[in-house]
Parts: structure tokens; C-alpha cells; sequence
């Protein structure tokens, strides 16, 4: 059984904005899922009726064996979601946090602090267990936010943007914390602005342009959407003395001769893959920053 289940899922807001438009696919269990898609495409307003902060006008979604609107109350006992918006509190510690929503949750203290430590251990979040929220890096704020979702051994967890604004060294520490998830079988879902984010732990992922699904498959399988294939890059060797040449063949007869040439005439020749942003250009015309309708 898929961990998420969608069926011609839309969504249309009061004043008649048209947000998702009969969207399906399914999500197996301890796969990294990764929602692609211009601002105002729609990814965020799916994730949400997913995790049961909102209702959908059409079509059906299962979470987990249940209906998110008929039994939206079973699906978020399984599920955990850290949105964009969320923020620590900054004069606790990373501790506080994860011991405080241990209590809510329902633990008895000796049980909460044991489930505590051994999150933050797993997480390599341990040596800063008594430092100040407001005293730790981007990166590692963001872990925490994550850790806290974690409290209740979620199946499934939402990540909304979750390296939005991070340094390169947090985006990677979040990154190593989702692939530790997806190890220990938990099924993933995040939306991202970052086409390397994708790349790099998407199992599959959904493309959402003005509301509607343009793509679902794995990231090989967008690249080879884009509007080029492998391009050759043909340079001088010193960096100076004219603007590199950037040629796309259609053969490997033809690269070949490209190769040849350089050799000869002493240049640097190099190859550049399609990537996934040349793919999401191919297929909503825009970058991902770009406004959707």
C-alpha cells in the first residue's frame, strides 16, 4: 500500500483562484518525494491538504490508509510537519524544545527525557543540547525544528522549504538528516526552490505548474525532458582569447570531431549533462523563482 494516495486532487480558494487542478500519483513508503515548482504553483497548498490543514474542493487524498478529510484526525497522529514559517523559540535550548513537545505529546518525564536524548544523538545535535536556539547556526536550528517533528516517531513527515535561507554547510546538514530518515524507513515529502536540493535526495519527483502536474518520475527522467541534450564546451586552454564555443551535437560521430578538433587546435574541451533546472525550463517555461499564475 502507497504512504500517499492522490486522485484528482484540486483545489479552488473563495473568489475563484484556481490552485491545484486534478493532480494524482502515489508515494511509496521511505521515499524522498520532492515537489518542484514556481512560486504560487500550487505545491504548498497540496502539502497542506495532505497533511490535513486543508480541505480540498475535488478529488481524494489517503494518508497512511486514511481519507485526510473523513479521517483527518487519524492521519496526523502518524504524520509531522515543519512549514516554512516555523521558528524555535530562541531562549530555549535545543533540549527544551525536544523535551517540551515530548510532554506535550503525551510522554512521562523519565521517557521523554530518554526519547530526548537519543533524538539529538541520532541527529549529532547532542554536544549542543544546552546551547541557547539563539546561539546556534542556521543549519542547526533547522535540525532542531526537524528533531522536534520527530518526537512521536512519525511514518511521514512534511518538510516545507526546509533549508530555505541556509548556508551551503546547513543545507548539507539537513540534507544528511532527511537521507537518515528515508534509511530508517520514513517516507518523505518536501517541497524545495533548490534544483541540487532535488537532485540530490529526490527518489522521484512531481513538477506543479499553475496548479497542474507537468512531470512525475524520477530526476534522470526530467533531465531528459530538457530542451538539449550532452553539450560540448569548447575553450581555450588558458581561460583567455575568446569566448568559449558551446555546441550541441547530435551524435557521437560528432562529438568525436568536436574532441578531435580541440585536440588539434590546443583547446580545452569540456561536457555539460542537461541538469534539472534545463528540464523545468523546458516544461513551464520559466526559472523557478519566476511568479505562477
Amino acid at each position: 500500500m502507497a504512504v500517499i494516495e492522490v486522485d484528482g486532487l484540486g483545489k479552488t480558494y473563495p473568489g475563484g483562484t484556481k490552485a491545484l487542478h486534478d493532480v494524482s500519483f502515489q508515494v511509496p513508503k521511505g521515499e524522498v518525494f520532492c515537489l518542484l515548482g514556481r512560486n504560487g504553483a500550487g505545491k504548498t497548498t497540496l502539502l497542506r491538504i495532505l497533511a490535513t490543514q486543508l480541505r480540498p474542493t475535488t478529488g481524494r487524498a489517503v494518508v497512511l490508509g486514511h481519507d485526510v478529510v473523513h479521517e483527518a484526525k487519524l492521519v496526523r497522529e502518524k504524520i509531522s510537519v515543519v512549514p516554512q514559517e516555523a521558528r524555535p523559540q530562541m531562549m530555549l535550548s535545543g533540549y527544551d524544545h525536544i523535551y517540551l513537545m515530548s510532554l506535550i505529546r503525551g510522554m512521562p518525564r523519565p521517557e521523554a527525557r530518554k526519547r530526548t536524548r537519543a533524538i539529538m544523538e541520532e541527529f549529532d545535535l547532542w554536544e549542543h543540547k544546552d546551547k541557547l536556539t539563539a546561539d546556534l547556526s542556521g543549519g542547526l536550528r533547522q535540525r532542531v525544528m526537524i528533531a522536534i517533528a520527530l518526537t512521536m516517531d512519525p511514518e511521514l513527515i512534511f518538510l516545507d522549504e526546509p533549508t530555505i535561507g541556509l548556508d551551503p554547510l546547513g543545507r548539507r546538514q539537513v540534507w544528511s538528516m532527511v537521507r537518515r530518515l528515508a534509511k530508517q524507513g520514513v517516507t518523505v515529502l518536501l517541497t524545495t526552490h533548490y534544483m541540487d536540493e532535488a537532485e540530490k535526495l529526490a527518489g522521484r519527483l512531481a513538477i506543479v505548474d499553475r496548479g497542474q502536474m507537468v512531470f512525475l518520475g524520477s530526476v534522470e527522467a526530467a533531465k531528459a525532458r530538457a530542451a538539449h541534450g550532452m553539450q560540448v564546451v569548447v575553450e581555450p586552454m588558458n581561460g583567455n582569447g575568446g569566448e568559449p564555443e558551446v555546441l550541441s551535437p547530435t551524435s557521437d560521430t560528432e562529438i568525436l570531431a568536436i574532441v578531435q578538433r580541440g585536440i588539434q587546435e590546443g583547446r580545452r574541451v569540456t561536457f555539460k549533462p542537461p541538469t534539472l533546472e534545463d528540464a523545468f525550463i523546458a516544461m513551464v517555461g520559466g526559472g523557478i523563482d519566476d511568479e505562477g499564475a
